[in-house]
Order: C-alpha cells, then structure tokens, then sequence
C-alpha cells in the first residue's frame, strides 16, 4: 500500500512517499502460498516544466510498467495542459481503461493518485489538488468498496479564494499544515504523526538545538520527510520480511507558491 503525504503551508504544496513496492511472487505448491517482496520505486514525480505534482498509492504496476514509468511515460505526452481539471479527469480516464485491461477477469486491486499545482482564480494563485481512486469508500483504518471503475474530484477547501493562502499560513504557524495522508492502517500513521508533530512543535518552541520553526519550503519537506521515515520505523520494528508495506527511504517533490 505504501504511503503518500501531501502538505500545504503559505510557502508552497509538498508531495511525500516511501518507496517501498509490495510483489506477489509465484504461487507454489498445492496451497498456493503467496511469497511477498519488496522493492524500492519513486511514487511522487514533478512535471519538467515545474507545474504540477503527482503521487500514487496502491497498484505497483500499470499497462506492464511499474506504476512511476507508466506515469512518466503519461506527463511526457502532456507535457502542457490547460487545467488541472482537464488534466485530472484524462488521467482518470487512461489509468481505468488500463486497469480493465490489466485486471481482466480478476478483482480490482486499490490505486489512489492525487494530481496537484497552484492556478489562478479569481486573479489570485491557489493550489488545486485532485484526488483519483477506485476505493469508493472508507472505514476508520482501511479503504472499502474497490471498483474497477474510478472517481475524479477535486479537494475543496474551507476558506474563500482571496484568504487561501493567509489560512494555509495560519494552520502551518501552529505546526498543523493541512495534510492529505493516504496508506496502509491510516488510523495509526496518524497518531504517531499527531505525536511527532507535538515534539517539533515543543522542539521549536524552546530553540533546542538547530531546530527552528520552517521558514521556507525545503525545511518543511523535511518535516514531511521525517513524517514518512518515522512510521517506516514503525513497519520496520514490528513486521516481518514483506510485510514492509511502508518503508525503503523517502522521496519528496515540491512546488513554490507562485
């Protein structure tokens, strides 16, 4: 399932995974017995032109490729675009056509992407973040009701155009920048993430050491660096050899406020 983490603060919007990918090797034998691996991929990528950001979760392989190649091989036949919004429900299309293909006769297998930029409306730049899945529906710690068929919607946010920018600030200055998390046992990954953000925030606060609150957008990927590394940990300390759902390293890509 692995884990991708998207933040926004006044400075810009912050895209975060691990990079372990989970592999179903052969089934052997008259039981069947699925032997797990895994292996090391990027899942968060940045347009060449710097526009837009994209992270998946879920399925390791799409068309044949491993998932990151198939998006790669997607931005460079779209290397420009109109709207995030065009953009968006294109990408949905071609992933569900693909899928259908893939899986065939079989059971949908989870795949989440979020695509995500900054755009003008209104005369002011904001960020637009859509969200792409076939899970149609959510309980407190898992992803329910996987479809072969895809949802597209774009993530709304709570405060008018003109105070966007100023509220993401506002929420980043108490050590709380607005967060979408997807991964494996969420319920989890955000408890230990609620903790992690409280000791930064006492870290900060009392000037312990070099930690400073962020003042720019490469100190805040480190935090969300820091985020995805700490629950690796986690899976590393308490589960055993493929089950490592979330781990490997981490990656980060970013995008300036304009």
């Amino acid at each position: 399932m692995s884990l991708l983490l998207i933040e926004i603060v006044s400075e810009g919007m912050i895209f975060g995974a691990d990079r372990n990918v989970t592999h179903i090797y052969e089934r052997l034998g008259v039981s069947k017995v699925e032997i797990h691996g895994q292996s090391q991929r990027t899942k968060v990528l940045r347009w060449p032109n710097r526009r837009a950001l994209i992270g998946y979760v879920g399925a390791a392989e799409i068309g044949g490729l491993p998932t990151d190649e198939w998006l790669y091989e997607f931005i460079g036949d779209n290397l420009e675009f109109q709207s995030f919004r065009e953009m968006a429900f294109s990408l949905s299309g071609k992933v569900q056509e693909q899928r259908y293909l893939d899986e065939k006769g079989s059971s949908a297998e989870l795949l989440i992407l979020h695509l995500g930029g900054f755009e003008k409306r209104e005369g002011v730049w904001v960020p637009s973040i859509w969200h792409i899945r076939n899970t149609h529906g959510t309980g407190a710690n898992e992803y329910l009701d996987v479809k072969k068929d895809f949802l597209c919607t774009e993530v709304e946010w709570p405060w008018p155009t003109q105070e966007q920018r100023t509220r993401f600030g506002e929420r980043a200055q108490s050590f709380d920048p607005f967060w979408i998390h997807q991964t494996e046992d969420l319920g989890t990954f955000n408890t230990i993430e609620a903790f992690l953000k409280a000791a930064f925030k006492v870290l900060c606060e009392q000037g312990h050491g070099t930690h400073a609150f962020p003042s720019s957008l490469s100190e805040w990927e480190r935090q969300v660096k820091m985020s995805i590394l700490t629950y690796s940990a986690y899976f590393q300390a308490y589960k055993g050899p493929g089950e490592q759902l979330v781990g490997g390293g981490a990656d980060t890509v970013s995008l300036k406020w304009p």
